[in-house]
């Protein structure tokens, strides 16, 4: 009987190419007693696949999978297709490569040098809010707050009304301009920052505003 015994228990899929890894954190989170591993996969497509058979509540995603694929791939993939996953990845990666899974739809990141209490806690968390180390989200910050000084005084009120979840018509009536004009400015925003989706604009900017 676990210390978690009564709760609800938390689907999980774990995305590794490591057997050892996979087996790590399936025995890990499944002691702790709030998780269940209910699919693993070692490459992308295999995870894709898994994913929409199992339809998992959080992704534990390697980064750097051998076997096939890149783990942002299936980061992009999840964010696209089960938006209501959580996707914590448990990677040695960098910074810049973390910072690029945040980008790509993941929702925290956690150390592969975590316990397996630090992951167990990191899955229940990411529930509920980002799981950000604080040097990664100091880093993220600083590269938002870089790109936001390309961008004109108006886009930046576009991307406040962004942050605040408003559509376009909502954005025009605030800034008092035309739709044609907000459709502009995103147009323009998305090319200084290098992102195309809505989604990853409201990401960023609300990671701006918060920060």
């Amino acid at each position: 009987m676990t210390a978690q015994e009564g709760l609800a228990t938390v689907r999980v899929l774990v995305v590794d190419d490591h057997p050892v890894i996979r087996d790590g954190v399936r025995t890990g989170l499944e002691r702790d007693g709030r998780a269940l591993v209910v699919a693993e996969a070692a490459d992308a497509r295999t995870a894709c696949r898994l994913a929409e058979q199992v339809r998992p509540e959080v992704a534990v995603v390697d980064l750097r999978l051998d076997a096939g694929g890149h783990g942002v791939d299936v980061i992009r993939y999840l964010h696209l297709h089960l938006p209501t996953a959580r996707i914590l990845v448990l990677s040695q990666a960098g910074p810049a490569d973390m910072v690029a899974a945040i980008r790509a739809g993941a929702h925290g990141c956690v150390s592969k040098a975590a316990t397996s209490a630090e992951l167990a806690r990191a899955v229940a968390d990411v529930l509920t809010g980002p799981v950000l180390p604080a040097e990664l989200a100091a880093h993220l910050i600083g590269e938002l707050r870089q790109e936001s000084r390309s961008l004109t005084a108006r886009e930046r009120e576009v991307l406040r009304c962004l942050a605040k979840g408003y559509d376009n018509r909502e954005i025009a009536d605030d800034l008092d301009i035309t739709v044609r004009t907000v459709n502009r400015h995103l147009e323009n925003i998305r090319g200084k920052l290098g992102h195309r989706r809505r989604s990853e604009l409201i990401r960023i900017a609300r990671a701006r505003h918060d920060g």
